[in-house]
């Protein structure tokens, strides 16, 4: 599965920096991949969401936030066939605190329209489940 998720990436090679630095870290293709899906997650988008992401994307990631669409579409070229719980996977080997800066980031989107939806929820508890950390742990995280 990764050796076919790198080989999509490689093949975008001929964009901009900020999309050559996304393509060439699975960690963190794999992390924006999850917090659009965030964003999508309760089926539709809200523009509060996408501003926050934006703000990750560069106050964690130092992507420009003119890069951001490029990102995006680079994303949506080359992860489509990629599911949630394979992003998660990828995150399993790295340190507790890359992995709960992720859960964090997810769940900072998910409140980004003051409406916690369950579907949201889910997708936080099934991460966060595949990272390994378990429901006290995510309770933590939302105080």
């Amino acid at each position: 599965m990764a050796n076919k998720f790198l080989e999509r990436i490689r093949d975008y090679f001929e964009r901009d920096k900020s999309v050559r630095m996304v393509a060439d870290d699975v960690q963190l293709t794999a992390e924006l991949m999850l917090l659009i899906r965030m964003m999508f997650a309760d089926g539709r988008l809200a523009k509060r969401e996408l501003l926050n992401f934006k703000r990750i994307c560069q106050t964690a990631f130092n992507i420009p936030e003119e890069d951001v669409i490029d990102v995006i579409a680079f994303l949506k070229e080359t992860g489509y066939e990629t599911t949630a719980e394979e992003a998660a996977a990828m995150f399993k080997g790295l340190d507790v605190e890359r992995r709960r800066g992720l859960l964090l980031h997810m769940l900072s989107i998910a409140r980004s329209d003051e409406d916690l939806h369950t579907d949201e929820i889910g997708l936080l508890r099934s991460t966060a489940k595949t990272l390994g950390m378990t429901a006290e742990d995510l309770a933590k995280l939302q105080n």
